[in-house]
């Protein structure tokens, strides 16, 4: 019994500690300044994230390209569109990532010195080995397709894991190799871009609900011993929250805006894709990413709507344990009046918005499921 504690204590250790480390290293990838990272980490931090959007923005331009002068058939051309949105989505990601640099420096600077609960652990590394398998199924999808199927050739449409933009003839196995290798980056940068995305939100947001958890205890033992100097510190604590909640919102309103779209975009074309490869206009293949993309979105909306709800509770449950303590009636007006001070900051809302049109909560994460439902009846 003692064993299996201290198996299930180790890994608990472990599992926070390559949780901190991702975070820390996601935050460092955005921040990139010599005034938090040493020189020389700063350096491959800097190189890494223009290298990133240099490929990135690469890649979208060469796609484009062969687009427009394609003349291949239908579902090579709705191939390359695919793969377009992909990268100009990732390529948005990195610039709104660049952009605002000083606000995931000053959330890199607020999670520090704070730890995350058991149960988000967990959950922040399960998304981490989630986007660690994914690219590895899209890379090793286009392989299997080639070496299971006789009539598919080296250089045949679909054969790599991004569409074919270099205008070089792929006839020996070296070269396939060499073009397969080169396709399978934007397969894993997107990944890289994602799990920033997700890790970075969950982690900043697990913080947020660990900061609630000390302020309600901060509240209610104020209440409790009728102290003035500890509600003004609960007062001060909840006004920085009120900041660092703020911060996560502006950085993440944008990217979840365009998940949001993109999701909805590759649900519709998922259910128009099903009748054309039935007939045998549109290649299988396309269907399945459609439909594997769908879900990758669908999962960034699940962890945003389900965080975000679990943080609008928990604020509200500080509002509701002011409003029915019977101090709020006392007599005592200082410490009535810092009363009614922290219940006006506390009746100002969470909400999250992206793009200022959807709300994030769980009421949108039931519409997104409805319309999923729907198109796929």
């Amino acid at each position: 019994m003692d064993m299996e504690k201290l198996k299930n204590i180790t890994l608990s250790m472990s599992i926070a500690v390559m949780v901190h480390y991702m975070a820390e290293m996601f935050f460092k990838k955005a921040v990139c300044s010599d005034d938090d990272l040493h020189g020389r980490e700063a350096v491959r931090m800097v190189f890494f994230t223009y290298g990133e959007l240099a490929i990135t923005l690469f890649f979208a331009v060469s796609t484009y390209l062969s687009i427009v002068h394609s003349t291949e058939d239908l579902s090579v051309r709705l191939y390359g569109v695919l793969c377009l949105i992909i990268q100009l989505v990732v390529f948005a990601f990195i610039s709104f990532r660049l952009y605002h640099r000083s606000h995931f420096r000053d959330m890199y600077q607020r999670s520090r010195g704070m730890g995350i609960s058991e149960n988000s652990n967990r959950k922040i590394a399960a998304v981490i080995k989630h986007h660690l398998i994914m690219p590895n199924v899209f890379v090793v999808i286009s392989a299997l397709y080639t070496i299971s199927s006789d009539r598919v050739h080296i250089g045949d449409p679909f054969t790599f894991p991004f569409m074919d933009v270099l205008p070089i003839e792929t006839t020996s196995v070296a070269v396939y190799a060499c073009k397969y290798v080169l396709y399978a980056l934007p397969v894993y940068l997107t990944q890289i871009e994602v799990c920033f995305l997700n890790v970075t939100y969950m982690y900043s947001m697990s913080i947020m609900k660990s900061h609630f958890q000390i302020l309600e205890k901060q509240v209610e033992e104020a209440m409790v011993n009728k102290d003035e100097h500890k509600l003004k510190i609960a007062i001060k604590h909840h006004q920085e929250l009120l900041k660092f909640f703020k911060e996560i919102k502006t950085v993440h309103e944008k990217p979840i805006f365009l998940i949001i779209v993109s999701c909805g975009l590759y649900i519709g074309l998922t259910s128009c894709l099903i009748i054309q490869v039935i007939q045998g206009f549109i290649h299988q293949i396309l269907l399945g990413i459609c439909i594997v993309s769908s879900l990758e979105y669908a999962l960034t909306i699940i962890i945003y709507c389900v965080y975000a709800t679990n943080l609008y509770d928990l604020h509200d449950r500080i509002l509701n344990a002011l409003f029915q303590h019977q101090l709020l009636y006392s007599r005592n007006k200082s410490f009535k009046q810092l009363i009614l001070i922290m219940m006006t900051r506390a009746t100002i809302p969470l909400e999250f918005k992206a793009g200022s049109i959807f709300t994030i909560n769980m009421n949108l994460l039931v519409r997104v499921s409805i319309k999923f439902i729907y198109l796929n009846q």
